[in-house]
Order: structure tokens, then sequence, then C-alpha cells
């Protein structure tokens, strides 16, 4: 849920096919019951790794996450940190349900990013508020049982431009369940 985009470099991340058109899942409402359900699985604290990948230049970078959610006052927090050749960067994410639809609110240092998300195939896809970056940004959490243990496993990808037209970032994600 924090990890939302890679624009404000990298809070975001499926083996998903270089066209974005094939995977765009249409807002709808769900009961609330569900989405509550499905918010508060997040609490508590994941750690693990991400990976993201350059289809057009071939570079690749796999990096330590650690994520904490917790659930208060119908809302759900996070905190994301994260350890990039870069340097280490955080966020934090406010996730509300709003219309029968669930909401998210991105902030990493000054820059802040709105998401949209619904249930879809096991497991929640974020859409960027932004409806003309639907088509080329999008990002699906799951969360699993792996070996006994829980998984949240995050897979997305990314649409830029380069001097030589399109190019694609493909994210992926596993976190473990600590606490």
């Amino acid at each position: 849920m924090m990890w939302r985009r890679f624009g404000w470099l990298i809070l975001g991340v499926l083996p998903l096919s270089a066209h974005a058109e094939e995977t765009v899942v249409p807002v709808q409402q769900v009961a609330t019951q569900d989405l509550t359900a499905a918010l508060k699985s997040y609490e508590g604290r994941w750690v693990g790794h991400f990976t993201i990948h350059s289809t057009t230049s071939g570079y690749s970078e796999t990096f330590p996450v650690e994520q904490q959610y917790w659930w208060e006052d119908g809302v759900l927090h996070g905190v994301a940190v994260s350890q990039r050749d870069v340097g280490m960067s955080s966020a934090r994410s406010k996730s509300v349900m709003q219309d029968g639809k669930y909401f998210s609110e991105v902030k990493a240092g000054e820059t802040v990013e709105n998401y949209w998300g619904v249930l879809h195939d096991g497991g929640l896809i974020w859409l960027s508020s932004n409806l003309k970056r639907t088509q080329d940004y999008q990002m699906k959490e799951s969360i699993v049982e792996v070996d006994g243990e829980r998984v949240l496993k995050t897979e997305g990808f990314d649409t830029y431009v380069t001097g030589n037209g399109l190019a694609h970032l493909v994210y992926r994600g596993e976190l473990k369940f600590v606490e």
C-alpha cells in the first residue's frame, strides 16, 4: 500500500504485459465490510525487498523495504522505509473508504500522490487518481500464505517517456509479516 509510485522514487510495485490497457480495472463499489477487512489485513510490520526493472535499458535494482501499518479511527496509516543505491527514503500513507471505494494518500517529503483502490482477483489494485495515468501506471498488492507465513506481494508497472519513446518499469516486492 505504501509503495504506490516510483515516480517519486519507488514507493510502488506484477508480472504485467507491456500493454497497460490490457490490465485496466474499472473502479466499482464493494460492500463496506469487505473493504474494511481488506484494509485491516495490512495491519502490522512487513519486512522484505522490492525489485525494479526497466524493460528498455535492462537496469535492475533490488533493495530492502520495511512497512508498518496500523488502524486508527477508520483510517489505515502506514510508514515505509527503503534503502536504495541512491540512499534511504521514507513515505507515509493514509487509506480510507470513500464512496464505497478505497482512497489512499501517500506523502514522500513534499510530494503527495493519491490513488483509488479496488478489490480484484484476490488483491487490491491501485490506480492513480490522475485519470490520465490509469493506462500507464498500476499496482497490485496481495496478501498470501507462503510456507506457513503471511507475505505481502506487490507487482506493478509504470510508463515513462525517453528520447526513444515510451519505456516501462516493472516493480515486484515481497514482504513477510513479522509482527
